[in-house]
């Protein structure tokens, strides 16, 4: 799986997290929300008995709802997991991280676990919401910003410490 173009920030002066982040940077780019994805099949029945069973169809939800919206796992700036059963959850940690691997790779946003009453869906253990962000396509490549000045240099759009202001349609810069 790609790497995250996002800045993943672990402080020292914390914790060592384990299987999720302190905090990101985000790359500037379009945002994309993900709603409650619980292990809902496609004629709505929930599949799964178990935490882990819930947990991977979710899972498969919210990764298929990303790329319908133009994202990937490795865009996900945020993931929260809501749970009726957080000592199942506790329990399954091991299991539950090798589910995630295989859909989200190793890549580890912001995450949280939110122990909940119960969840819309009747039978529903595990309901996911994300947000991701898909960086803007200039921030893929490095020259971007270098060829647009290129550009403006070339049709006399110089603004800044560059401007001469002794040239004509320069007048602002004479001010």
């Amino acid at each position: 799986m790609a790497r995250t173009p996002h800045k993943i920030v672990n402080p020292l002066s914390l914790a060592r997290p384990v299987g999720y982040a302190h905090a990101l940077v985000v790359t500037p780019g379009r945002t994309v929300f993900v709603g409650g994805q619980s292990a809902r099949r496609t004629d709505g029945t929930i599949v799964g008995d178990t935490v882990v069973h819930q947990f991977d169809h979710a899972l498969g939800n919210l990764v298929e709802a990303l790329r319908a919206a133009g994202a990937e796992p490795v865009h996900v700036v945020d993931l929260r997991i809501h749970t009726t059963s957080v000592p199942s959850y506790r329990a399954n940690l091991n299991s539950l991280g090798g589910v995630y691997r295989r859909h989200m790779g190793r890549h580890y946003p912001a995450m949280s676990v939110i122990g909940v009453h119960e969840l819309l869906e009747r039978g529903a253990l595990i309901e996911l919401t994300c947000t991701a962000v898909v960086p803007d396509a200039h921030d893929h490549d490095p020259l971007a910003e270098e060829r647009a000045l290129e550009i403006e240099v070339e049709e006399g759009l110089v603004s800044g410490p560059f401007e001469d202001a002794t040239e004509p349609g320069n007048e602002r810069a004479r001010t």
